[in-house]
């Protein structure tokens, strides 16, 4: 994302905007209500208990979520609330009062096309993923990726986390981190979620 690109901020929380602005550094950030109006495609940062804050099912959310990328912050996280949340479009879902350094990490994998979730909710969405009774993709998808890339993947698209595939290859997490990035790149992909896609034919 480009630095000059504002992060707009939607809350009526005074803490909260100090703490996401201090976050969006070195991004310019605007401070909205409900009815903010910005560049197509800016981040969006909306504090989910602001006053007026439609349904899940209200039109408002598809609206908004073609034309910004949307990232709904809680301060008291629920993985069905989350789940709600990527359903209507947005690009993520986050505690509101996280640590700088995580919401910086959100802001960068949402500006690049990637979601963000809590892991319980991407534990539940790969576990659903992998229940679906699709056919594999064709021997050619991954080919691109070395043998070990191969077997990272299909680990991780399975729901392991980096610990455990570590243990189950007997490598280090910095190599499992280190395939996965490499073999994201090779499929052009930004996270777990699209590589369980990829990997069950659903993309």
């Amino acid at each position: 994302m480009n630095s000059a690109t504002p992060v707009v901020l939607v809350t009526a929380d005074d803490y909260l905007l100090r703490h996401w602005q201090a976050a969006a550094i070195p991004h310019p950030t605007i401070r909205a209500g409900l009815d903010w109006q910005a560049r197509d495609g800016s981040i969006v940062l909306v504090d989910a208990t602001m006053a007026g804050l439609p349904d899940w099912h209200d039109p408002w959310w598809q609206e908004k979520t073609a034309a910004y990328r949307i990232v709904i912050a809680d301060t008291t996280p629920d993985d069905a609330e989350a789940f709600a949340a990527l359903q209507t479009g947005c690009f993520g879902y986050c505690q509101a009062a996280a640590p700088l350094e995580t919401l910086r990490q959100v802001l960068e994998v949402v500006s690049e096309g990637g979601l963000w979730a809590g892991q319980g909710l991407v534990q539940r969405l790969l576990g659903a993923i992998n229940q679906l009774p699709l056919g594999k993709p064709g021997p050619d998808l991954l080919e691109s990726l070395s043998a070990r890339e191969r077997e990272v993947v299909h680990l991780a698209s399975r729901g392991l986390v980096n610990k455990l595939i570590a243990r189950e290859l007997g490598i280090t997490e910095r190599t499992v981190k280190a395939h996965l990035s490499s073999a994201f790149e090779k499929l052009h992909i930004k996270d777990r979620v699209h590589l369980a896609l990829l990997v069950n034919g659903i993309r």
